[in-house]
């Protein structure tokens, strides 16, 4: 009778355990048991949904020793039941280093599926054991999401090395290949044959220089956006993101910050602790089924002393602002991704619309505390805006709805006064190339910035010069749950494309006013023979010229605006200077 009632406590306590799992959430960098209680060992994985359920897959680690491919499933993203190896290791272990035998290295295994085959395809970094020379992929298949997966072969995609690699399966069915070469100072992307078994002639390198590494890819509508982290081996660094609308051609950065190894780019983590990507390292994204532009981070907190105890980083991924950005949470589960897109960008500004003004870098909202403006997450902010049009275009004076008070620059100070005659309450919102604005006081010339360029909430908003070294981009976005307003499609090609247009036809409206508008960085380009010259380019600007397949085939400065190209056809100019980018397209005979 006593071990009975004993076994009914544990039964009990076990059912308790398990309800506790479910009415909890996802811990980042704590300790994530399965449902029989063992440490998910799952690390520099991926996830695939199939059929109602989540499957994640990771490196099964003993200590530093590689026991194969793990594979966990849930419903829910909180709760995962361990299913076993989906790779096991096989075969001995041969000079020619075309097996899976025991002793292996095996990491960031990625899982696609294959609709013209029925299979399953599963693309794994693959090393000796020993040491990180070999470089070369493992790629094995299964009929099942979960396996048994089996050994197709063990090489280098096209002849190079390949050391953090990833898979990318796009919407129209084709799958990528993408990896860290050239002793990870590059990366290469490579279209996969039908079956997904080998790559295809189809590649590119790219991202030239930048020694990035864990890259992890996604698409939102017709953007493609990548995240990485910079190669520090297992200490983490800041994460920083890339985006195109062409996978196989150029990829956009922005020069947010520069790492010591000369690597750069626009860091996606937000918070406290964004430095060293919440001491994490980028291993994938995934979409969460059955909600609207909801992604997850997965990343993985690295023990390099022993790599099987190493933790989990999985954090919600918000898309809204038109790039990725994700902030920190102490516990978390589905359910945040309900409100995360409630807030949308407004198509166009219009006399009477509300709207809250959101931050680009930080993905933040703009409010009022006290006195100033701030930074704050979007339930702790207190100040709705409204547009009141004016009579002179682009130019509206901004009402706080709560407070029926205008916002006005008072000796170079931002402030809240009732409303007046004055042009330190006129605003121009001068259009930016992704859809953002830079909002220049009339009477100052001052545009609203956020201080030391930082991300975290709290962070004040105040007035100055501009500056391409500050963060000065914010846009108006509605309450979707109040409003009905024309949404603006962030994802599309055709949106950066027509801003362009309205960016032209604004800094014309905007020149005689001494307002210097969004596209101002070069006047014309024209085409001497093989000789493509940028008049007007700005003091400061540099010049990049690209060809149809995506290369950059040259490169000017403004003290030498003509570069010459190797052969006739259309080409691509990149005119940037700090945060400012603009394009131009020219054909040469």
């Amino acid at each position: 009778m006593k071990r009975f009632r004993t076994l009914a406590t544990a039964m009990a306590l076990l059912c308790f355990a398990g309800q506790a799992m479910a009415d909890g959430g996802i811990r980042p960098g704590q300790r994530w048991n399965d449902t029989s209680g063992s440490a998910i060992n799952a690390h520099g994985g991926c996830v695939q949904h199939v059929d109602g359920y989540y499957y994640w897959f990771g490196e099964d680690r003993t200590g530093s020793h590689c026991n194969g491919i793990s594979c966990y499933r849930s419903a829910d993203l909180v709760q995962w039941t361990r299913l076993g190896l989906a790779l096991s290791p096989t075969g001995t272990m041969t000079d020619a280093c075309r097996d899976i035998a025991s002793g292996r290295t095996l990491e960031r295994p990625k899982v696609v599926y294959n609709a013209q085959t029925g299979k399953w395809v599963m693309w794994v970094h693959w090393e000796n054991g020993s040491d990180y020379g070999e470089a070369k992929v493992c790629v094995a298949q299964a009929d099942r999401v979960q396996g048994p997966y089996t050994l197709v072969d063990v090489f280098r995609p096209n002849g190079r090395d390949s050391r953090d690699q990833t898979l990318f399966l796009d919407t129209d069915g084709s799958a990528y290949h993408v990896c860290s070469t050239n002793m990870n100072t590059n990366t290469a992307i490579a279209l996969l044959a039908d079956d997904f078994l080998s790559p295809t002639a189809t590649d590119n390198v790219q991202l030239m220089g930048k020694k990035y590494e864990a890259a992890s890819l996604f698409k939102c509508g017709e953007t493609y956006y990548g995240l990485f982290s910079g190669c520090t081996g297992w200490t983490p660094n800041r994460g920083r993101y890339m985006f195109t609308h062409d996978l196989m051609g150029e990829w956009t950065s922005g020069n947010d910050f520069r790492d010591q190894d000369g690597s750069t780019g626009i860091n996606f983590c937000t918070d406290d602790g964004k430095d060293n990507t919440y001491r994490s390292q980028s291993a994938y994204v995934f979409p969460v089924v059955g909600r609207e532009r909801a992604y997850v981070y997965m990343g993985d907190r690295w023990n390099s002393s022993n790599v099987g105890s190493s933790l989990y980083v999985w954090l919600p991924l918000s898309i809204r602002s038109g790039y990725p950005a994700v902030r920190w949470y102490d516990e978390w589960s589905p359910t945040v991704f309900d409100t995360m897109n409630r807030y949308r960008r407004a198509a166009q500004l219009a006399d009477g619309m509300e709207f809250v003004l959101l931050e680009k870098c930080s993905d933040r909202v703009v409010s009022r505390p006290v006195s100033g403006l701030t930074l704050e997450n979007d339930g702790e902010s207190n100040v709705v805006f409204v547009l009141r049009a004016t009579s002179q275009p682009h130019t509206f004076k901004i009402e706080e709805r709560q407070t029926g008070r205008f916002l006005e620059s008072v000796y170079g100070g931002l402030r809240s006064r009732d409303a007046n005659d004055s042009e330190g309450q006129l605003w121009v919102f001068v259009l930016e190339e992704d859809g953002y604005y830079r909002i220049e006081n009339v009477k100052e010339k001052t545009c609203f910035s956020v201080s030391g360029n930082e991300t975290v909430a709290g962070t004040s908003v105040f007035l100055n010069e501009r500056d391409t070294k500050i963060h000065q981009s914010f846009a108006p976005y509605f309450d979707s749950d109040l409003h009905n307003y024309a949404e603006a499609d962030l994802f599309a090609r055709a949106y950066r494309e027509n801003n362009l247009r309205l960016m032209n036809e604004q800094a014309e409206a905007l020149a005689v006013r001494g307002i210097r508008g969004g596209r101002r960085l070069f006047d014309n380009v024209r085409a001497e023979g093989r000789t493509v010259v940028v008049e007007g380019l700005a003091e400061g600007a540099t010049v990049r010229v690209f060809a149809a397949d995506g290369r950059c085939v040259a490169t000017a400065t403004s003290a030498h605006n003509a570069v010459r190209v190797a052969a006739g056809g259309a080409y691509v100019l990149k005119i940037g200077k700090g945060r400012d980018v603009e394009t131009a397209k020219i054909v040469v005979k």
